[in-house]
């Protein structure tokens, strides 16, 4: 089917969702309000099409705009006919059979269709991947249940003295705060002495929650779905709003992020005839003149993480100037309030701080984040947020290998959910609880019992530090089995992705240990000690990036002869030894731009990406000086001088490569790993520059002798992919019996190799537990 037609196809799908939607509302006010025709007697007619359009007419002027105004449009907008009279009645046959149940009302379905529908073009444009329901309600549950000022025994709620406000800045079809509202019912039905459900329904949709998008169908369906949990309690008005992006009049609207510079809700920043076009209501118009975004107790979020790089399209499918023009005006934007350098991570990094502009101290945020959040680079601004103002309590990952790395239902990419409360200006930071999570719960009600055990887990966590030796991870066990590893560490450094690189806790306490040099063994405790210091105290330059390569030079057949020499690409059938020769030659684009960028070769090279489940080497040393467009290539420092001798260049180089390959070594270059989808990592120039590696010279030269000599023996010597190679290591053996016979560790690593051979971050696959 042409890409076309399938983009016209789920735009029609959707426009069948909102009008679905809107009929299953209509059945529910017809039930409230007799002048209201049911949808027995709208299907009793010859011309559905026009009976919805006059009981449509009719619920206008009682109001309910944020409903049927968008579905009347559409309705207006399709040609009468027979056919469409035809489906216009099985639309109605699935609307009553959904109003029929109060189940079904009370579930997320619309949302849950919406999310398939969203699978093309603006899921590409608007990055506006939406949370699964079971993900949601697991987020949701801790927000609620964790200890707080937070008390909903009375209406309204009150979080401390005052009424209690929770707000989702990019809200889609409102999931998570769909989530949010069942927690908060639930706890109220359980903690009120005399539950009043209808108004806590009442204050919760007229002031207790909002919520911010930019795509109208989206807040359509999130302001229905919201009222529909309490279908039969009649609400005046909702804080579900539908904001501007793009070019109006002349005057540049980002959604969202027009909240940095004021909060108020002025009809211009809406957009017309959407949920908000004026001061909302569900059933009574009001100005929103005057309205203003209050301060929250809670923020619940999966942000857009659109970044202007690499072909994405930030601010979403609008015109090429007027996208520009938009950037420009957001870079202005961060720069009044000073938060510059947040822009690489995207649209996601705005939205935390737009969070944290409008969340009171003692608050506490609840966030889908892309799980770069917690060691890329491009998210270092908001990592150093973290630590300055909160204690970030939990940190949520899945290892459900092969795709299931995400808590969003349309993106394979890891993801988190994270915890976090804002600090009060005298309170330290705490213990972080890392979760892994072997199988992630397939439904609410899994959720909520794994939320539960969570939540009982708060506070008394010291026990299962990673750090600790002799410390013990939590087991979350569901159906009799384990399906999560919990654990925690206080968060000191400002990238602490390496907490949880790995799925197993003993995987990362191995690793997290290694990187200060002590070697941790689940069956032996500590064993021993390795003299480590960091790879810029033998080298010069880390080379230039795949961008940089790419402006300056074009990729041509490799010739033994030419000038520019080039390691292209990393297929791991041909990349499978130590020791490499070029691959390719590079002609230059400009003559002046080449030569400076060639100064910057190097015969040392650390791969920048790896798919750990097929690679073979994560670093190699070539026979000639190259550049590269998908390692990065080092210049080792001339000569390194050691105890009582003085080492090259190319002794240098060799014995890095050889430290890589080793499995320690691979432990200490995987903790400076960026995750971007389960075994798919990247590794960033400036973490490299700190890489933990055997500190040379600290060794005698009959040491330094033995490792060159072993580097020859296997310098040819094919591996096999990580995951074989662990589960039956060979050459990697070979390398990693030199080095404990080298640094006195008389250990057998068969423990490590196994635990290494299963994890997902290695493999790719979930893990058999």
């Amino acid at each position: 089917m042409p890409k076309a037609l399938q983009e016209d196809l789920k735009v029609l799908a959707t426009a069948g969702l909102i009008l679905t939607d809107a009929m299953i509302f209509h059945e529910v006010l017809a039930n409230l309000k007799t002048e209201i025709e049911t949808l027995s007697q709208v299907k009793a007619q010859s011309n559905v099409k026009k009976a919805f359009e006059d009981e449509w007419e009719k619920i206008l002027k009682i109001d309910y705009e944020p409903v049927f105004e968008l579905a009347l449009k559409i309705l207006r907008n399709l040609p009468a006919s027979p056919l469409l009279n035809r489906e216009l009645r099985r639309l109605l046959d699935v609307a009553y059979d959904i109003a029929s149940s109060h189940a079904l009302l009370k579930h997320d379905l619309m949302g849950r269709v919406y999310h398939q529908l969203l699978l093309g073009k603006l899921v590409k444009y608007y990055a506006t991947y939406y949370t699964s329901v079971p993900a949601a309600r697991l987020l949701a549950r801790l927000l609620v249940t964790l200890p707080s000022p937070l008390k909903v025994n009375e209406i309204p709620p009150k979080y401390g003295e005052q009424p209690f406000k929770a707000v989702d800045f990019a809200c889609g079809s409102g999931t998570l705060l769909s989530a949010l509202y069942k927690e908060l019912e639930a706890r109220h039905r359980i903690k009120a002495d005399e539950p009043t459900v209808g108004k806590l329904h009442e204050y919760m949709i007229e002031e207790g929650l909002w919520g911010f998008d930019v795509l109208q169908h989206a807040t359509h369906l999130a302001m229905t779905t919201l009222s529909l949990h309490n279908p039969s309690t009649s609400v005046d008005l909702s804080r579900i709003y539908a904001l501007k992006l793009g070019k109006f009049d002349k005057k540049a609207f980002l959604g969202s992020p027009d909240f940095f510079k004021s909060p108020d809700i002025s009809p211009v920043k809406l957009q017309s005839g959407g949920v908000g076009a004026e001061r909302v209501g569900v059933s009574q118009r009001r100005e929103a003149e005057g309205e203003k975004v209050p301060n929250f107790h809670m923020g619940i979020m999966n942000p857009p993480f659109t970044r202007s790089v690499g072909g994405n399209l930030l601010f979403g499918d609008l015109p090429s100037k007027e996208r520009k023009e938009l950037q420009k005006v957001l870079s202005g934007l961060l720069k009044e309030e000073e938060l510059t350098g947040i822009g690489q991570a995207g649209l996601g990094a705005v939205f935390v701080h737009l969070a944290d502009k409008y969340l009171n101290e003692g608050g506490r945020l609840g966030l889908v984040l892309p799980k770069t959040v917690l060691a890329g680079v491009s998210w270092t601004k908001i990592r150093e947020l973290f630590l300055e103002k909160y204690h970030l309590e939990y940190i949520i990952s899945s290892f459900q290998g092969p795709n299931d790395w995400n808590f969003s239902e349309n993106t394979s990419l890891s993801e988190v959910l994270l915890v976090a409360r804002k600090r009060y200006p005298d309170e330290n930071s705490d213990y972080t609880v890392f979760v892994n999570l072997f199988r992630k719960p397939e439904n609410e009600i899994e959720s909520v019992y794994i939320g539960s055990q969570l939540a009982e887990l708060y506070g008394a966590v010291t026990p299962a530090d990673i750090e600790n030796a002799n410390g013990s991870p939590f087991l979350v066990k569901l159906h009799g089995k384990k399906v999560a590893d919990v654990y925690s560490a206080r968060l000191v450094e400002e990238a602490f992705g390496h907490y949880n690189l790995f799925g197993q806790a003993e995987l990362n306490r191995i690793s997290t240990l290694i990187r200060g040099g002590t070697l941790y063994l689940p069956t032996k405790g500590i064993v021993g000690r390795i003299p480590l210091t960091t790879l810029d105290s033998f080298i010069d330059d880390i080379g230039p990036d795949r961008r940089q390569v790419h402006s300056a030079f074009r990729q041509v057949r490799y010739l033994a002869q030419a000038p520019f020499k080039s390691l292209w690409g990393h297929e791991p059938d041909r990349m499978r030894c130590l020791e490499q020769d070029p691959n390719a030659s590079l002609e230059p684009k400009n003559a002046k731009d080449a030569r400076n960028l060639w100064t910057r070769k190097g015969n040392l090279v650390i791969v920048d990406r790896a798919r750990l489940s097929t690679y073979r080497v994560l670093a190699a040393f070539l026979t000639h000086d190259v550049l590269s467009n998908v390692w990065w290539p080092i210049k080792t420092t001339s000569s390194v001088k050691c105890r009582n001798y003085i080492l090259s260049a190319d002794e240098t180089a060799k014995i890095i490569v050889l430290w890589i390959n080793s499995t320690l070594g691979t432990l200490c270059l995987l903790t400076l790993s960026e995750v971007t989808e389960g075994p798919w990592v990247a590794f960033k120039k400036t973490p490299l520059w700190k890489l933990p590696v055997l500190d040379i010279r600290k060794l005698s030269k009959k040491q330094v002798k033995e490792l060159l000599d072993i580097y020859s023996q296997v310098r040819n010597s094919e591996l096999q992919p990580l995951p074989k190679e662990f589960k039956a290591p060979k050459v990697r053996k070979k390398i990693d019996d030199k080095f404990n016979e080298i640094l006195g560790l008389n250990v057998d690593l068969n423990t490590l190799y196994g635990l290494l051979s299963k994890d997902p971050t290695i493999t790719g696959e979930a893990l058999e537990v």
